[in-house]
């Protein structure tokens, strides 16, 4: 991607930071300061008061990617990605996720196309929606973990001929648990299975066990240290479209009021993706919009 474009993006993601900080202002939940874990994808069982939205908004840029569904590498940058998490009781929250506009600068492609579509330098387009439902079933008590349930629907929205995503329709179910070691430390995991589209294969799915082991350390009362494993494995041959993948996240979290900054180093782990280091940026604020957040009903 060319420095100039790439600078002016991050430059208007900056704009926007501006203005969510001053949205955020005077916003902000009475409750202690806690990450909110922009830019992760564990599910971590923190969630913010009943009837106040989560709204993150950023930007990926990632050096080396494969789809080998379209039989493109290439370099991708993502932004806006949008991250919303609304509150609806103490125990359940509701999210969704969309990395919305995506561009690839498309270094290789197989020849002949697998989908039949040859690339040009660069394709474009909006990216595919996920929408979760967390559940809190018990909380920290004692020596015994948090515990909860996260349901997910990854909604189709892209065109998969043009080497971004894979326009099917995915279910995940996984459980949580979450530990906190003396309010400085906590420990979260999230297991589970998802049901994924074979796109390569007419009326197939593809069962595979997704993880994701994330870890928070406050370093100051508003800076935290933030890091996660996540992927997805199956048992059997993987195909076009449903590949066994693994990824590394960490980098730190800044916490002010209802203010959130987070800037991660991401790396791929898996196969060619594993050859760069990117990078990912995130703003978030919170503020009410359900009266339960101000204990009325």
């Amino acid at each position: 991607m060319a420095p100039r474009l790439a600078a002016r993006r991050l430059g208007s993601l900056a704009v926007l930071a501006a203005a969510l900080a001053i949205a955020g202002i005077g916003a902000a939940d009475d409750r202690p300061l806690q990450p909110q874990h922009i830019g992760l994808h564990t599910g971590a069982l923190l969630f913010p008061a009943p009837g106040v939205l989560v709204a993150s908004i950023g930007a990926e840029y990632l050096p080396e990617v494969t789809n080998d569904l379209a039989g493109v590498e290439g370099e991708l940058f993502r932004a806006p990605t949008l991250d919303l998490q609304l509150a609806l009781a103490d125990r359940a929250m509701f999210q969704v996720t969309w990395p919305a506009y995506n561009r690839l600068r498309v270094h290789r492609q197989l020849d002949p196309p697998p989908l039949g579509r040859r690339l040009g330098p660069v394709s474009s387009d909006w990216g595919d929606v996920t929408v979760a439902t967390l559940i809190r079933l018990a909380p920290q008590h004692r020596g015994w973990p948090a515990a909860g349930l996260r349901f997910a629907a990854k909604l189709p929205n892209t065109n998969e001929k043009l080497g971004i995503g894979e326009n099917t329709t995915d279910v995940f179910a996984t459980a949580l648990l979450a530990r906190s070691f003396g309010g400085r430390v906590g420990l979260f995991t999230d297991l589970g299975l998802g049901i994924l589209t074979e796109p390569a294969t007419l009326f197939a799915q593809k069962d595979v066990f997704t993880y994701g082991v994330m870890a928070d350390g406050r370093v100051s009362h508003e800076v935290h240290f933030v890091s996660e494993v996540t992927g997805q494995r199956a048992r059997r041959e993987p195909r076009p479209g449903t590949v066994n993948h693994s990824e590394l996240s960490a980098g730190l979290e800044w916490c002010r009021r209802s203010f959130h900054v987070g800037a991660l180093a991401v790396h791929r782990l898996t196969g060619q993706d594993s050859r760069g280091m990117g990078v990912s940026l995130n703003v978030s604020t919170s503020f009410a919009v359900l009266d339960r957040a101000h204990g009325t009903r």
